[in-house]
This record gives C-alpha cells, structure tokens and sequence, in this order.
C-alpha cells in the first residue's frame, strides 16, 4: 500500500462529493487533529481501503482441499471439447 498517495502523485484528476454539514465538521476535526489538509486526509484513506478491497477482492483464498483440486486440474489431461476443437480449426483456417 502507498503511504503517502497525495504526496507521491501529480495532482491531475479530481474527485468531488457532497456530505452533510456534521459528516463534513466531522472529518475537518479529524483532519485537524492529524495535522493535514481535508484533501489529504480524505485521499490517504480513501486510497488506503480501495486498495484494500481490491486486494481482497482478487486474492482467492482455498482450503487445503481446494488447493489440490485447483492445482491438479492443470495436471489432468482432458480431451478437448467439440467447441474447443471448432474454436482450434477455426483458428487454424485463419
């Protein structure tokens, strides 16, 4: 994960969004205790959990069991299927 995306990137997109007044003084408290710019604040966790669920998102996670079966469908010699056979002559006609 980045540690600081604000700092580390040039600054050509942007992002608005509207919130309520409270949401709003909220994450100005928060930011103000942190030290930083609302954008900043925003920004870095913002960035932070996105890239969170893009990790959890394309990360499987099998059993044990899972594990061999996934692995040993690599390993087991299947005849191809008619429509795989139909896609391979195609392809070989161009």
């Amino acid at each position: 994960m980045q540690s600081e995306p604000s700092l580390l990137k040039s600054k050509e997109a942007r992002i608005n969004l509207r919130t309520s007044s409270e949401d709003k003084d909220t994450i100005e408290r928060a930011a103000r205790l942190r030290g930083v710019k609302v954008s900043q604040f925003i920004l870095k966790d913002a960035v932070e959990r996105a890239e969170k669920i893009i990790k959890e998102e394309e990360t499987m996670l099998l059993s044990g069991d899972d594990k061999k079966a996934f692995v040993n469908a690599f390993f087991e010699i299947h005849e191809p299927t008619p429509y795989l056979k139909n896609a391979i002559d195609n392809y070989k006609k161009g």
